[in-house]
C-alpha cells in the first residue's frame, strides 16, 4: 500500500496514573483493529539493526488493511513499575484508546501478543475484552523465567528486562510473584472461546515449542502453526506475520 495513504497518529493510554504512549496506523477503509502486545524487554541484548520494532509490524498490518496499534506497557519505557496485573490493565485501557478513531469502534478487534504479551492478550479476553480473535507468537504455557522464590524472581526480572519494580514489591514480593501463576496462559485459555492461533518456531531457545502444544491442548478453539528457523522474536519473522495475516483474514469479517 502507498505509505502516503496510511494515517499515523499517537496512541495515548492513561492507566493507573501512568501515561503510556504508542502509535496507531490506519489504512483507508480498515477491515478490523489489531492491538499488538509486546513481551518482556531484554536489557542484555540490544535491538538488531534491521529490527523496526512494533511500529514496523503495525505498518505491515496496516498495509494489509488493518488499523494496527502498539504501545509500551508500564515499566518498559520507564513509566510506572512492572507487574503482570498492571500490564493486563494497560492492555484493556489501550484497547479503548485504539478504538476511539473515526469509524474504528464498530470494527472487529484482534489481539496479537508476543511471548509474555500473549499471556496478557489471553487474560484481557478472559476478563471480557470484546475481541474476535487472538494470535499468540511464541507464548509460554507457563512462566519460564520465574523462580519459585519471590525475591529471586524480582532479581531475575529486574536484571533481564531492566524494568523498574515498585519499592513495596522489593520489600515484600509475595503478591507480585503470585501474579505469574495466576496469569498462566495454559490455565486461562480453557475459558476463552474466541479463535486462537498459536504460532511458534521449532528452534525457539527461550520458550520451548512444547509450550505451543500445551496451549493448543488446553484451549477449546485453537490452531497451531509451527515454523522452522524463526527463533523467538516472531515480530521479526515475515513468515510468522504473513501466517497471522492469512489467518486473521478468515476470522475478522
Amino acid at each position: 500500500m502507498d505509505p502516503s495513504k496510511l494515517k499515523v497518529s499517537k496512541l495515548r493510554v492513561l492507566c493507573d496514573g501512568n501515561r503510556l504512549s504508542g502509535e496507531v496506523v490506519v489504512p483507508p477503509d480498515p477491515r478490523g483493529v489489531v492491538l499488538l502486545l509486546h513481551g518482556l524487554p531484554s536489557a542484555q541484548h540490544p535491538a538488531h539493526p534491521d529490527d523496526l520494532g512494533y511500529s514496523g509490524v503495525a505498518h505491515t498490518f496496516a498495509d494489509h488493511g488493518y488499523a494496527a496499534a502498539w504501545f509500551d506497557m508500564r515499566g518498559k519505557d520507564g513509566k510506572g513499575f512492572f507487574s503482570l496485573e498492571g500490564w493486563v490493565r494497560d492492555a484493556r485501557a489501550a484497547l479503548d484508546s485504539a478504538r476511539t478513531g473515526d469509524g474504528l469502534a464498530s470494527l472487529p478487534l484482534a489481539l496479537v501478543g508476543a511471548s509474555a504479551g500473549g499471556a496478557i492478550a489471553v487474560q484481557a479476553a478472559r476478563r471480557g475484552a470484546p475481541v474476535k480473535a487472538i494470535v499468540l507468537w511464541a507464548a509460554p504455557a507457563e512462566w519460564v523465567s520465574i523462580s519459585k522464590d519471590p525475591r529471586e524472581s524480582v532479581r531475575r526480572i529486574s536484571e533481564m528486562t531492566g524494568m523498574p519494580i515498585a519499592p513495596d514489591v522489593i520489600e515484600d514480593p509475595s503478591g507480585w510473584h503470585a501474579e505469574f501463576p495466576m496469569n498462566s496462559v495454559e490455565k486461562a485459555v480453557t475459558v476463552v472461546r474466541v479463535p486462537i492461533l498459536v504460532v511458534h518456531s521449532l528452534d525457539d531457545d527461550i520458550v520451548p515449542v512444547a509450550h505451543a502444544d500445551r496451549i493448543v491442548a488446553a484451549a477449546p478453539n485453537a490452531e497451531c502453526r509451527l515454523l522452522e528457523g524463526q527463533g523467538h522474536q516472531l515480530r521479526r519473522s515475515s513468515e510468522a506475520i504473513q501466517t497471522s495475516l492469512d489467518w486473521l483474514g478468515r476470522r475478522l469479517r
